[in-house]
């Protein structure tokens, strides 16, 4: 087997000091939902939109249940992170409605352990629902 090595891969000729490097873009600013109000007037932005991507993120470290620690929603036009831990009470209650509605489109990625997530710690069911991950592997 033939050893190769990083110097094999770059290109030794050329000049680097003369490039410019790209830069990320700019990240753009998003909305923390973290009082009931913030809550509110969130819930009432996803009832005025037509589809909404999705992501939840969870803690299981030293438990066997685990809790929702955070929810990213993006509207299109809006990014949104939900502070599931402060509003873990009030989030069934207010989302419950826009998540189960079928006119509205939910996007998600390996969907499989969120929509459990969101059952068993908000109450929340899923109607609607694109997997991206689906899709992707499963060719649907």
């Amino acid at each position: 087997m033939e050893h190769v090595s990083v110097f094999n891969l770059v290109d030794n000729d050329k000049d680097v000091e003369g490039i410019v490097p790209v830069k990320p873009p700019k990240v753009e600013s998003f909305k923390l939902v973290e009082t009931v109000k913030d809550l509110e007037e969130f819930a009432a932005k996803l009832h005025s939109v037509d589809e909404f991507a999705v992501d939840l993120e969870h803690n299981q470290y030293r438990s066997f249940q685990g809790l929702t620690c955070l929810m990213q929603i993006s509207t299109g036009t809006e990014d949104f992170l939900v502070d599931t831990l402060r509003l873990h009470s009030h989030i069934g209650p207010y989302l419950r409605e826009v998540f189960m509605d079928p006119a509205k489109r939910k996007v998600m990625h390996y969907a499989d352990k969120d929509t459990v997530w969101l059952q068993r710690d908000f109450g929340i069911y899923i109607c609607n629902l694109f997997d991206t991950h689906q899709v992707c592997f499963n060719k649907i």
